[in-house]
C-alpha cells in the first residue's frame, strides 16, 4: 500500500495529463517540539479551548494534515482583539532537530479594530515537519496585517494552513517571506463574505538547491464590491522547484467585485521547474477578473546595464533579484528580521 499523499489539490482538476493538479509527497517523522515566544500585546492571547475549524470545509494542504494541526496542536493561541482597539504581535518559532510541530492561531478582530501580527520562523532542524494552522476573522470594519517571515534551515517540512473570512468593510493584508525549509506546501483560502470586504496577498520566495514551494491560493468572492489581488513571485536557483495554484471564484451574489491575481518567477538556472496555474471561476455577472504568469530567465539587457558599470555577472544576479524581493523584506517592519532575511536571501541567489 502506497503512503504517498495528494497536496494542495485544485479546487477544479484540470490539464490531468500534465499531472500538476496536485503535488505528491509524504510527511517527514520527527519528535522535538519547537521554543514559541510570544511579544507584544500578550493580553489578547489566551489558549485556545475551542478546536473545532472555523470553517469545516476548508481542507488545507491535506486533510489528514491539517486535522493534525487542529486537534494535536503542541502550541495554540486564542488573539482577540477587542472593538475600536489597536495591537500588535509578534510570535517566533525556533525550531531545532528532528521536528514535529504543530502550532495553531485563532485570531479574531472585532469591530473596527487593528492588529498587526509578525510570524517568524527559525532554526536548524536536521529532520521533520512544521505544520502551521491560522484561522483569522476579519468583523466589520477591522483590518488584519499578518507577516510572515520562513527562515528554516536545514531538511525539514512545512505545512501552512490558512483560512480567513473578511465581513464588511474588513481588510486584511498577508505579506509572506519564505525562504528556508526544504519542502514548503502552503494553502490559503479567503472569503470575502461581507459587501466592501478586502484582501491583499503578496508572497515572495527564493529557492535553491533542491528546495520546493508548493503554492495555492484560493479567493472567494461572496459579498457585493468585494476586492481581492495576489502577487506572487520570486527566484529559483539550483534545481529548486516552485508550483503556484492560485484561484478566483466569484459566487453568486458577488455583484461588482474585482479579483486579480500575478504570478512572477525568475529561472537562475537550466535546471529549475516553475509551475503556474492562475485559475478563474465565475457565477456571477458584472464582475471583473485577472490573471498573469510569466517565467523567464534574467533580462539581458538589465544584466549588460549593471555589467557595464563594474558589475560582473554574479553580482548583477544578485542585485536584480535582491531589487525584485526587498521592497517585500522592507515591509516586515522588524530591522533586525529584515536584515537577516536579506542575508539568507543574498547567500541562495
Amino acid at each position: 500500500m502506497s503512503n504517498t499523499l495528494h497536496f494542495n489539490e485544485l479546487p477544479r482538476p484540470t490539464f490531468r495529463w500534465l499531472k500538476v493538479n496536485h503535488t505528491e509527497g509524504n510527511v517527514w517523522a520527527g519528535t522535538e517540539r519547537a521554543t514559541v515566544t510570544v511579544e507584544g500585546s500578550k493580553h489578547i492571547v489566551t489558549d485556545i479551548t475551542n478546536k473545532e475549524l472555523l470553517e469545516p470545509s476548508y481542507e488545507g494542504v491535506h486533510a489528514g494534515a491539517l486535522r493534525d494541526a487542529s486537534h494535536h496542536f503542541t502550541h495554540g493561541y486564542h488573539i482577540q482583539v477587542p472593538a475600536g482597539a489597536k495591537e500588535a504581535l509578534t510570535i517566533v518559532l525556533d525550531v531545532q532537530g528532528a521536528v514535529s510541530e504543530r502550532t495553531r492561531l485563532q485570531i479574531e478582530a472585532e469591530k473596527d479594530s487593528t492588529l498587526e501580527l509578525t510570524l517568524c520562523l527559525k532554526g536548524e532542524a536536521t529532520d521533520g515537519h512544521v505544520g502551521l494552522l491560522s484561522e483569522i476573522v476579519s468583523h466589520t470594519g477591522a483590518s488584519v496585517v499578518f507577516k510572515k517571515v520562513q527562515l528554516l534551515t536545514g531538511k525539514v517540512q512545512q505545512f501552512e494552513h490558512r483560512y480567513t473570512r473578511v465581513e464588511e468593510s474588513g481588510h486584511v493584508e498577508f505579506i509572506n517571506i519564505e525562504l528556508g525549509g526544504s519542502e514548503n506546501f502552503l494553502n490559503y483560502q479567503e472569503d470575502l463574505v461581507g459587501d466592501y470586504a478586502e484582501v491583499e496577498h503578496d508572497l515572495g520566495y527564493c529557492g535553491t538547491g533542491t528546495q520546493v514551494f508548493d503554492i495555492a491560493m484560493l479567493m472567494k468572492h461572496i459579498g457585493r464590491k468585494t476586492i481581492s489581488n495576489i502577487n506572487n513571485l520570486g527566484a529559483l536557483n539550483g534545481s529548486s522547484k516552485k508550483s503556484f495554484r492560485g484561484t478566483l471564484d466569484f459566487l453568486r451574489g458577488s455583484l461588482a467585485s474585482e479579483g486579480a491575481e500575478e504570478d512572477t518567477c525568475l529561472l537562475l538556472t537550466p535546471q529549475v521547474k516553475s509551475i503556474s496555474l492562475p485559475l478563474l471561476l465565475c457565477k456571477e455577472d458584472n464582475v471583473s477578473g485577472n490573471h498573469a504568469s510569466s517565467a523567464g530567465q534574467l533580462d539581458p539587457a538589465k544584466l549588460f546595464y549593471l555589467m557595464s558599470r563594474g558589475f560582473n555577472e554574479e553580482e548583477a544576479k544578485h542585485i536584480i533579484v535582491e531589487s525584485m524581493l526587498r521592497p517585500l523584506i522592507d515591509r516586515i517592519g522588524n530591522e533586525e528580521m529584515e536584515e537577516t532575511a536579506l542575508a539568507v536571501l543574498r547567500q541562495k541567489i
